[in-house]
This record gives structure tokens, C-alpha cells and sequence, in this order.
């Protein structure tokens, strides 16, 4: 049969897997990863040919922005099947369904989709793209379509990673969504709990094998990004007290995972990485 919701059903925080304000294919989780396949040979194909002839070559970056976040609706759209619930707007007396918790195994392999967007491999820009942005002419200003940055004038590939990132593992640890986790685990073990899905968001980032060069810094940005995430998690007033008390126990964790590797570590930038995260995380506890 056919679901009716409305747009009140949909958004970052909605529980019903096929409530979405765009079309999410017949499986939120199957469009993902077919997305993911689009946006990466779109990548691979990008050239200042995708700008006419006489054009600045700074405006590449319009055009850019949408091939590199392709796939940020159907995000969204993956993330509601993660503590999703499926359900009709029933009526007393008629035959349509109850509501019924997503799978286990649905939601998994919703949560293993979205790691896969957050990996170097799929955030990384190719050197020889980079090589031919330059910064903005007189006369184009930089407006909300394109990406944030740090670097001054010149064009981020850091912020455009930090960007998809924050929007994946935003979207994973929206408060209610982690709501739903706890509540759904705690009636059936079956299902992924807020525990387990912060442990594998960790797994995936921090633990995750070390990257070189680019990648690394790129891994490190995602990393940072995890980090605060956590860090808003466990100091949401709207969140129940039993996420923010999960989300707190992680960044004690973590902290003490990073103290122990800290002497160990040989290459100064993840050494560096790994300081300010233990310093970053003390002074939350502190003082939240």
C-alpha cells in the first residue's frame, strides 16, 4: 500500500525512512550509495570545461558546490531509516498497519552508508582540480552558494570536506534521532543503540587506519568534526538526560584512548591532532 505523510513527517529529524522532501528513490539506502557512484565519476570528470569559454576560473566553485554535496538530500534521507520507525497516520477501526520499528539490518546498513560518505576517499577534491582554482576576481563576490574557508582568499578543500562531513555525522547525532536510539535499544537489544553507533562512528574516524598527506588532513578535519558534534550532543538541553550522559562518556573515551597513544605517536601533526582533541575535551569537561 502507500504511506500518506505530509511535510511535517520529514526534515532532519524524521523517524519514517521514506518521509523525504526529495525524491529518495525506491530505498533511501540503495540511492545513497547510487549517489555516491554518480558524484564520484562527476568528480573524476570535472574539468574547467564545466565553464564557458571567457569565464573566471574562479567560478568553477559554483559549479563545484552542488557536484561535491550530490548527494546531500538523499543524507538525509538515509539517516531517517537509522532509528526509524514506519508507520501510518491510523485511524481507530481501520485496517492500516501499527507503527513498526526499521530492522535491525536495515538500519546497520544505513549507518555503514553513511560512514562511507565521511571517508577521505570520497571527500578529497583531485590536486589537479585544485591546481586550477584561483581566488575570485573584482567584481565576484563570494555569496551562500559557495563553501566556507579558512585559508583567506584562496579556495578550501579542508572547509569543502569539513562541510560534507558536518552534515553526515550532524545528521547521525540529531538529538531526537539519538532519542529514538536509546529508546529503541532499551525494548529490544536487537536493535543499534546510541552507544553502539557513536562507538562506530569512532571506529570509523579516531580508530580508523592512518591516512598520508592529504588524506590524513582530511581524516583529521572529519575527526575534529565528530569531536564537536559529541561535544553539542552532550550539552543539548533539548536532548533526553540519557543522551547526553552517552554522548559524554564517549568524549571521556576518547580521551583517554588519545592519552594513551599520545607518547607513542611519531608524526607531529597527528601528534599535534591528538594534544588539542585531550586538551579540547578537559576543558569541556571543565567546563561544559
Amino acid at each position: 500500500g502507500l504511506y500518506f505523510l505530509a511535510g511535517q513527517d520529514a526534515g532532519s529529524d524524521s523517524a519514517h525512512p521514506l518521509a523525504n522532501v526529495w525524491d529518495n528513490g525506491k530505498d533511501p539506502v540503495d540511492e545513497l550509495e547510487r549517489l555516491m557512484k554518480i558524484r564520484s565519476i562527476a568528480l573524476q570528470n570535472f574539468s574547467e570545461r564545466k565553464i564557458r569559454m571567457g569565464a573566471p576560473m574562479a567560478t568553477l566553485e559554483e559549479v563545484l558546490v552542488p557536484v561535491y554535496m550530490f548527494h546531500r538530500y538523499q543524507v538525509e534521507a538515509a539517516a531517517s531509516v537509522l532509528g526509524g520507525l514506519y508507520y501510518n497516520h491510523k485511524l481507530r477501526g481501520d485496517v492500516q498497519k501499527n507503527p513498526e520499528i526499521v530492522s535491525a539490518s536495515e538500519q546497520r546498513r544505513a549507518l555503514d552508508s553513511l560512514l562511507r560518505t565521511i571517508q577521505p576517499e570520497s571527500l578529497a577534491i583531485d590536486q589537479s582540480l585544485l591546481n586550477i582554482i584561483p581566488p575570485r576576481p573584482p567584481g565576484y563576490r563570494r555569496t551562500p552558494e559557495l563553501f566556507s574557508r579558512y585559508t583567506g582568499p584562496t579556495f578550501d578543500p579542508l572547509a569543502a570536506a569539513e562541510t560534507a562531513a558536518n552534515l553526515t555525522i550532524g545528521l547521525v547525532l540529531q538529538p531526537e534521532r539519538a532519542a529514538r536510539l536509546v529508546d529503541y535499544h532499551s525494548r529490544d537489544k536487537k536493535y543499534p543503540g546510541l552507544s553502539g553507533v557513536m562507538d562506530k562512528l569512532v571506529l570509523s574516524t579516531w580508530k580508523s587506519a592512518k591516512k598520508a598527506g592529504f588524506k590524513a588532513e582530511i581524516q583529521r578535519v572529519v575527526n575534529n568534526v565528530l569531536l564537536y558534534n559529541l561535544m553539542r550532543l552532550a550539552v543539548d538541553e533539548q536532548a533526553p538526560t540519557q543522551v547526553r550522559a552517552i554522548a559524554s562518556l564517549k568524549l571521556e573515551e576518547l580521551r583517554r584512548w588519545l592519552d594513551k597513544r599520545m607518547e607513542s605517536i611519531k608524526d607531529e601533526s597527528q601528534k599535534a591532532h591528538y594534544f588539542y582533541a585531550c586538551s579540547q575535551i578537559k576543558l569541556f569537561q571543565e567546563n561544559p
